[in-house]
């Protein structure tokens, strides 16, 4: 019997309620729950590993509670961890109504020039510095594709002396991700062979397909683009309740006419804040046969991506969920598990400390 028709009787248990009119905690959790189930990809998989039992038990137990909150930013919260049965990464629960919270100071990202950095995980821009005659740095924060130009502009200032230096550390720590275009201009500078990149189903609903035909009306894209975007919509609303390939590719291989003999080894700085987009360039990264990766686990949000932002009918909280899921899984999963490194750098070594450390160890100190 279909997962589907498995979890139907959950749905009738509670109570039906009109969201649009009855603006409560309970009603904003069951729109949740409804909107989740019914839209995000990878809902079915994960109830395929967790079991309908654990789903029912999980839900009965936030019903109770949200049966006495009052709908506002403690009930958000509440269902922000509901959603997190399913996974930690590109998911959740926001709230957008009106605030009892009083926050006079704003905060906001302190612009640092690039060669003032004091401490590099305080850098909020990409900058680059030759640390040793034999090892070349670069530091980036951030892969939003608004930091694209920067990346690049960073890259070419310094390509000449980076392909004419033994070593090369990337430092992507509390890098969150953002853009795959914001790395391509880092792969040439490590790359050995052809780079395989597992592609991803999206999942047709009308919810989620609205979304891509927005992008293609959308004045802020060319031509070109709209009329992609609407051949994918149009591609997805030929099948609703189906997962679809829309680039008719399971792997996309990246190949190059040249793989530099310099810098002949490449360390990548990675922790526990890396995710989504800095993941997918570290899949990549770890094909080089000249790229060791340095630091802790990062945080696993990969398999379920492309996120979809949809308001409630109350119009106080908005829900985040995937539209995709990664053709890697169930064989390399990576949500809730990460990428480990080659290389640990354990609590004994300070933070401040971990550029020096795998400086040393790529100089064979």
């Amino acid at each position: 019997m279909k997962i589907s028709v498995l979890f139907l009787w959950i749905l009738v248990s509670l109570p039906i309620l009109n969201f649009a009119q009855n603006c409560t905690c309970e009603s904003n959790f069951l729109w949740v729950k409804k909107t989740f189930e019914e839209n995000d990809a990878g809902f079915q998989y994960i109830i395929s590993k967790r079991g309908l039992d654990a789903y029912a038990l999980h839900n009965a137990l936030y019903l109770e509670k949200v049966k006495k909150l009052p709908n506002n930013q403690e009930c958000a919260r509440l269902l922000n961890q509901w959603v997190r049965f399913f996974r930690n990464g590109h998911i959740g629960v926001n709230y957008v109504g009106k605030t009892t919270e009083v926050n006079n100071q704003a905060t906001k990202k302190t612009e640092q020039p690039i060669g003032e950095v004091q401490n590099p995980l305080n850098a909020t821009k990409p900058f680059f510095e030759k640390i040793n005659e034999s090892t070349a740095y670069i530091r980036v924060p951030d892969f939003e594709i608004t930091e694209k130009d920067a990346i690049d502009s960073v890259i070419l200032a310094n390509r000449k002396i980076i392909l004419s230096t033994e070593n090369f550390i990337i430092d992507v720590r509390n890098n969150p991700g953002g853009s795959d275009a914001s790395y391509s201009s880092l792969i040439p500078l490590l790359y050995t062979q052809p780079i395989r990149t597992v592609g991803a189903l999206f999942y047709s609903t009308d919810l989620n397909n609205q979304r891509m035909l927005e992008l293609s009306q959308n004045p802020d894209f060319d031509e070109e683009s709209k009329q992609t975007f609407k051949k994918y919509y149009e591609k997805l609303a030929a099948h609703k309740g189906e997962y679809i390939d829309l680039f008719d590719k399971k792997v996309n291989i990246t190949k190059q006419d040249t793989a530099y003999p310099y810098p002949k080894n490449i360390g990548i700085l990675i922790n526990e804040n890396n995710g989504s987009t800095t993941e997918q360039f570290l899949l990549s990264a770890m094909q080089s046969k000249k790229v060791k990766l340095y630091g802790r686990t990062t945080k696993g949000m990969l398999d379920i991506s492309n996120v979809n932002i949809v308001t409630s009918p109350c119009g106080d909280i908005e829900l985040y969920y995937g539209l995709s899921k990664s053709f890697r899984i169930p064989e390399f999963p990576v949500d809730d598990i990460g990428l480990r490194p080659d290389v640990f750098i354990d609590k004994t070594i300070d933070a401040n400390e971990w550029i020096n450390f795998v400086s040393d160890h790529l100089n064979g100190k």
